[in-house]
């Protein structure tokens, strides 16, 4: 996936969330720049498209520490460990994902994780673009005042599906463990895990939760979020 198509879908994901994108949520190409000069290696481009959309937006970068949130490495403490560039780690547990040393120089290398340092890696998704939507997917939806989670039973994702939409499309974040969802006018995004095969619903409105588990047919359970709990 191109540079400039990751941006718009991150921006996308941002606007949905937030109201609004603005490049100062995002790093500048000097700062990115001078990550790239100390740790001696270019970043892929899925990387830097995330650090220049979302580079200093504290919800999307995971730093407020809260345990359900992934926390992204500004590019300032990137690290390469026995080869491997580490930029993400799981907030409050020791998990951590990087790509692979031969990848470095691909523009959307796979993404692999391990469950904490020193432990083995072990291939994460195809695709650190459709890593990347699904990370910001999954800050955003967790950051939103009313949340509800589901466990899906099959042929239910094909309800969302019909209701919000992929992030860009299926493919976009398609390889890994999650799928992202939203729906730009009632400002509803979702983020599905098929570990738990449970879809997580977050909407900045009650009334939009509301709606989507009237249209879905979805029996949703009130999440634990950052403000007021959904009341599906």
């Amino acid at each position: 996936m191109g540079h400039s198509m990751i941006e718009e879908l991150l921006q996308d994901v941002m606007a949905t969330a937030y109201g609004e994108w603005t490049p100062e949520n995002g790093c500048t190409g000097t700062e990115i720049a001078a990550a790239e000069d100390r740790l001696g290696i270019g970043l892929p481009d899925a990387l830097r498209a995330y650090y220049a959309v979302a580079g200093l937006h504290a919800e999307m970068m995971g730093a407020d520490g809260h345990q359900h949130t992934l926390r992204m490495s500004a590019p300032e403490r990137l690290v390469v460990e026995g080869g491997w560039l580490i930029f993400c780690g799981e907030n409050q547990w020791p998990a951590q994902w990087s790509t692979h040393p031969d990848d470095d120089d691909r523009p959307d290398p796979r993404v692999h994780g391990r469950t904490g340092p020193g432990e083995k890696w072990f291939s994460e998704s195809r695709s650190l673009s459709a890593f990347l939507i699904n990370v910001a997917c999954r800050q955003a939806v967790m950051s939103l005042p009313y949340q509800a989670t589901c466990r899906l039973r099959k042929g239910q994702l094909e309800t969302v599906e019909s209701l919000l939409g992929y992030v860009g499309s299926r493919e976009a974040c398609r390889g890994g463990d999650w799928l992202s969802f939203l729906d730009r006018p009632t400002r509803t995004l979702a983020s599905y895990s098929f570990i738990t095969s449970t879809v997580r619903v977050g909407a900045t409105a009650p009334d939009a939760l509301a709606s989507f588990q009237e249209r879905s047919g979805l029996r949703l359970k009130a999440a634990e979020g950052r403000g007021p709990a959904a009341r599906p």
